[in-house]
């Protein structure tokens, strides 16, 4: 026969409040290099990490992209030749369906004009807007496909 013992939670335990975070923004901070984020990538199977292309060998080269292009500035990428940095084009050039949360969220109105493009050699390119200097990924092109190049 086994004794069983009363536990008792403290009151921070359960507490049914919600709990605030404090988030504290710095405020002489401005940032010089790209960061990324992709929560707003597309639906479309295509060119999303769903694709049959978006194998293990292109995500390792998606993040060493990311690696390089974020340990060195803004400024600087966009002097780098288009095969190594990043690339602009208009966007009604590229024929990729926009999250549509991204655009309800207005972010894609207060994003540098026209689609930003970097590549990941023979492996595919990365499709995204530019918001200050969160590169927000909205496609992967494994198919090279997605515009004309």
């Amino acid at each position: 026969m086994t004794k069983s013992k009363k536990i008792s939670f403290q009151d921070s335990y359960t507490n049914t409040e919600k709990p605030t975070i404090d988030i504290k923004k710095a405020i002489e901070f401005e940032p010089s290099r790209l960061t990324f984020n992709f929560s707003f990538i597309t639906r479309d199977r295509k060119y999303n990490f769903s694709s049959k292309g978006c194998n293990k060998n292109v995500k390792n080269n998606i993040l060493d992209k990311i690696v390089r292009l974020s340990s060195e500035s803004f400024v600087s990428i966009l002097g780098w030749p288009r095969e190594q940095g990043i690339e602009r084009m208009p966007e009604s050039d590229v024929g990729i369906s926009i999250n549509p949360e991204f655009i309800s969220s207005k972010r894609h109105a207060s994003c540098l004009e026209d689609i930003w493009v970097f590549r990941l050699s023979k492996h595919g390119r990365i499709i995204g807007k530019i918001q200050d200097k969160t590169f927000y990924v909205l496609a992967i092109d494994t198919t090279f496909d997605a515009y004309k190049h």
